[in-house]
């Protein structure tokens, strides 16, 4: 039987069913994220600055996983800062927003948090918990992905006292990984947090569930970047013998000679003594130990307070 409306009609009645189904389901989703007894909140480690590069660079980071696993709406994710680092503060925030307006919706029901952040994702969340102890409102979960001192406007260092349990794995200083990168949330107040950390034979990037895929010819880890970071600015001959004719632009032209030099260094401060197999394995073990002390601390403190676990 032919419609009796005309098509751009019937279009625009399908549109708008689709619309409040829509809002439906947005509905019936927030109804239960306010009614979940247990909130997550994941930071992921820097990355690129595009987004869609970084998704699918860190589409199994343990931040992800723990994100995706999570048995419950009542969880938020982001991924980590660029380069730069600015960002993170900015991370950290958006988390708070997003866990009190979850918290405060208590509806009589106690509310369990936890949250989890690597790299400088790690120190992220550390501020979340700081945020959340000025609220008077305690973390039960910390879990820490070789969380790192490299960000903008981010204190304190200290595991704030409204953290009942803080997992931090960390690399190995060993595997000479990240040197430059500074530990953040080592520190703790002892009879108040419990504090739990294991090293691990891998490289920042297994760490945080992005073990490296490539590896010098001699089978060993090299973090640099592959760039010729000391690549002569000036390479055509005119140009350099136009450029050594004024004091102001003299400075721009290098020999060949300190250009492989500087290049050299650079690789040689990006060597690790991890193999891809070594990383592969060490990030494994990082996993297995994090999500079982998740799994193991929620069931624990369900069993305590006799309410679900989501």
């Amino acid at each position: 039987m032919q419609s009796p409306f005309p098509a751009s009609m019937s279009n625009y009645v399908s549109g708008q069913i689709a619309k409040i189904e829509d809002e439906r389901q947005r509905a019936a989703e927030l109804a239960a994220a306010y009614a979940a007894t247990d909130i997550f909140a994941g930071i992921d480690g820097t990355g690129v600055f595009n987004d869609r590069q970084y998704q699918l660079e860190f589409q199994n980071s343990f931040i992800n996983r723990m994100y995706r696993e999570w048995d419950s709406p009542a969880k938020f994710y982001r991924r980590g800062p660029s380069i730069d680092g600015v960002a993170t503060a900015n991370l950290a925030f958006a988390a708070f927003e997003h866990i009190h307006k979850l918290y405060r919706q208590g509806g009589g029901k106690p509310k369990r948090i936890f949250l989890a952040g690597y790299s400088r994702g790690g120190a992220a969340v550390v501020k979340v918990c700081d945020l959340l102890q000025d609220r008077k409102i305690p973390v039960d979960g910390l879990f820490l992905f070789d969380a790192v001192d490299r960000a903008v406007l981010i204190t304190p260092n200290f595991i704030p006292k409204n953290v009942r349990h803080c997992f931090h794995a960390r690399r190995d200083p060993r595997a000479n990984s990240r040197n430059s990168f500074g530990s953040y949330g080592t520190k703790f107040h002892r009879g108040i947090t419990v504090y739990q950390e294991r090293f691990f034979n891998c490289t920042h990037g297994g760490m945080g569930g992005v073990p490296w895929l490539v590896a010098d010819p001699d089978g060993y880890i090299n973090e640099a970047e592959k760039i010729e970071l000391g690549k002569p600015i000036l390479q055509s001959p005119m140009a350099r013998a136009l450029a050594l004719t004024n004091p102001a632009t003299a400075g721009l032209v290098i020999s060949e000679h300190l250009a492989h030099q500087g290049t050299d260094a650079y690789r040689a401060a990006g060597r690790t003594r991890i193999t891809l197999q070594q990383d592969k394995t060490g990030s494994a073990e990082v996993g297995q130990w994090m999500f079982g002390a998740l799994k193991d601390l929620r069931k624990s403190l369900a069993a305590t307070a006799h309410v679900p676990t989501s």
